[in-house]
């Protein structure tokens, strides 16, 4: 349930894994429910779960030079949240990692991940494919905001998430392009 619906998100073939590693896999989580606007993880904190959302929608965010709230980052469902960073360098988070909708998030701890890839040693592998397939969509993020303009990013961003840029406040799309609120109006304007 779990990894095949992380697979599905980046794309990865299922039969790599058996039902069995499969199960195991989803039995090592802890299913929690989270509100709306509740923080998996505040800036400054230092991280003691690694989560998936399977169901909802969060929004990594920061404060700008001007004490404004500024989003870089949305983790959508079938993603494990940002702040896998600071859960796995062991270092304190940069950033605050915050829902957008009630969510239904699975976490895992640091032991049990390691009781994972003793017992599934392959899987590590396949998890490194998919940092890196990660890393390749912050890189392209950061190149769209340089290639393309607000308006064209916008149409990337519908087209990317679908359905699911309706759950997300248009300030919070705003920020992420980079733009106020009334140049988002606008662009939607001309958009719809």
């Amino acid at each position: 349930m779990i990894l095949e619906k992380l697979f599905k998100e980046f794309d990865v073939d299922t039969s790599l894994v058996t039902s069995k590693e499969a199960e195991l896999f989803d039995n090592s989580f802890e299913k929690t429910l989270v509100k709306r606007n509740g923080f998996l993880i505040r800036e400054g904190e230092l991280e003691k779960y690694s989560y998936f959302i399977f169901d909802g929608i969060a929004r990594c965010w920061t404060l700008n030079d001007k004490g404004e709230e500024q989003t870089f980052w949305f983790c959508k469902e079938g993603t494990f949240s940002m702040s896998n960073i600071s859960f796995t360098l062991k270092k304190k988070s940069d950033f605050n990692v915050q829902t957008l909708v009630d969510s239904i998030i699975y976490r895992i701890d640091k032991d049990s991940v390691i009781q994972i890839y003793e017992v599934i040693p392959h899987l590590k592998a396949i998890f490194d494919d998919m940092t890196a397939i990660l890393l390749s969509r912050i890189l392209k993020r950061n190149i769209d905001l340089i290639k393309y303009s607000p308006e064209q990013y916008y149409l990337l961003l519908m087209a990317q998430y679908g359905s699911v840029l309706n759950f997300i406040p248009l300030k919070d799309i705003a920020s992420y392009l980079g733009i106020t609120p009334q140049a988002l109006s606008r662009i939607r304007k001309r958009v719809f």
